[in-house]
């Protein structure tokens, strides 16, 4: 199994995903679904490569370069490290996490954008108040969110991982470094991002701005958002951070390629077995899922279409290049730090001619064709998983273009 765990997703959906597709899925899981099943195959379009000499011909399938994908998701959060390593202050960062009540995962189900929304803005705007108030910093913070909406069984479990630098820029336009080693007082932290957050639900409620699930009335989310007041909300600020490289790493691992790792997946006969790390008890345990769950749950948490699950505010927003850039200069930044990824550099052996190690040269490429809508991949019902997505190489060089030598 080992051998083929970076494409062992994809052949879950290529074998069984015909089982589910006429479920009424949203859009956006019929496109993550196709992108997954797609994604570096003969399929999605593929460039034909030459050697000038004439020694190899190659096929390069193309990528199908969506969020969900966890194959082509490598070089995605590669980037996206680099380009936060030029954002990132060279200071020490404290991790928050702001937790939904799971009290309103049937709510947030009919409303993830909404909800998407209210829970950053609700986040942001308790960092910011706090730690612009002089009792605790006095400075206005670098913060970068992250919304997670799955648990380690791959259940809901919607929350914000929040990147918080410890200090911030004053008015008078100077870096003030947070004192002592705690960010904020966590009680405090609590009730104030749930009397925003709730607030934000009730004004919703009165506009009529939110979709009630059926099994429910207006009455009862009412009565449900009274009674959350009186709940201990879950909001946790790990220890500080001498640099916010760490964070980085594990935001990225989730930034791109969907909920799963496939090397979690140990076994995926009548079930898909997969490897998960209890948090109660810090413990490896296994989980089995129907292969239709297991989909179905990796495409819940399918972002929704033009939604943002990465933000920045405070120092680290755009609008405020300016300000975290006189930061930069008093306290400097951490572009030129080293980040091991495992990935920084893909190998260009594989698009090199294996006799004389020229490159190889692109003649034509050709480019799927059709629509989401009605380009699903229509295959048997089989018994076990193929292990490999292969293409007929053989046949596929025979395929001359115009330019072809």
């Amino acid at each position: 199994m080992a051998a083929a765990n970076k494409r062992i997703i994809q052949n879950i959906f290529r074998s069984y995903f015909s089982r589910i597709k006429n479920k009424q899925l949203p859009l956006k899981d019929i496109k993550a679904a196709e992108a997954i099943m797609l994604c570096r195959t003969p399929e999605q379009g593929y460039n034909y490569l030459v050697c000038p000499e004439g020694h190899e011909e190659k096929i390069q399938s193309h990528s199908c370069k969506h969020r969900s994908c966890p194959i082509c998701a490598d070089k995605a959060r590669h980037n996206w490290i680099e380009s936060q390593k030029k954002r990132l202050l060279n200071c020490a960062h404290y991790h928050v996490i702001f937790t939904l009540p799971h009290e309103y995962l049937p709510l947030w189900q009919y409303n993830r954008k909404w909800f998407t929304k209210a829970i950053f803005k609700a986040s942001r705007d308790t960092l910011i108040a706090l730690l612009e108030d002089k009792k605790h910093l006095g400075a206005t913070p670098g913060i970068l969110m992250a919304l997670h909406t799955w648990g380690r069984q791959l259940n809901y479990h919607p929350h914000v991982h929040c990147l918080v630098t410890a200090g911030g820029i004053t008015i008078a336009g100077k870096w003030k470094a947070l004192a002592g080693d705690y960010l904020l007082p966590v009680r405090v932290v609590k009730a104030l991002y749930r009397g925003k957050l709730q607030a934000y639900i009730k004004t919703a409620i009165r506009q009529k701005d939110l979709i009630i699930p059926d099994n429910s009335s207006e009455q009862d989310l009412v009565r449900c958002v009274n009674q959350l007041y009186r709940k201990n909300w879950s909001v946790r600020i790990q220890e500080k951070y001498e640099h916010g490289k760490g964070v980085v790493l594990y935001l990225a691992r989730y930034m791109k390629g969907g909920p799963i790792n496939p090397n979690q997946i140990v076994n995926c006969t009548d079930k898909i077995m997969f490897l998960y790390k209890d948090h109660r008890d810090q413990k490896v345990k296994r989980l089995s899922l129907k292969r239709e769950e297991f989909m179905r749950r990796i495409l819940w948490h399918v972002p929704e279409i033009g939604i943002h699950v990465v933000r920045h505010f405070g120092l680290y927003a755009s609008k405020c290049q300016k300000k975290r850039n006189r930061c930069l200069e008093e306290i400097g930044g951490i572009k030129e730090a080293e980040i091991k990824t495992g990935n920084e550099q893909e190998s260009t052996l594989d698009w090199c001619c294996e006799q004389c190690g020229t490159a190889l040269q692109c003649v034509f490429s050709i480019f799927r064709p059709g629509r989401y809508e009605n380009s699903y991949i229509e295959s048997a019902s089989q018994i076990d998983v193929q292990q490999y997505v292969q293409a007929d190489l053989a046949n596929m060089l025979r395929i001359r273009g115009p330019c072809a030598t």
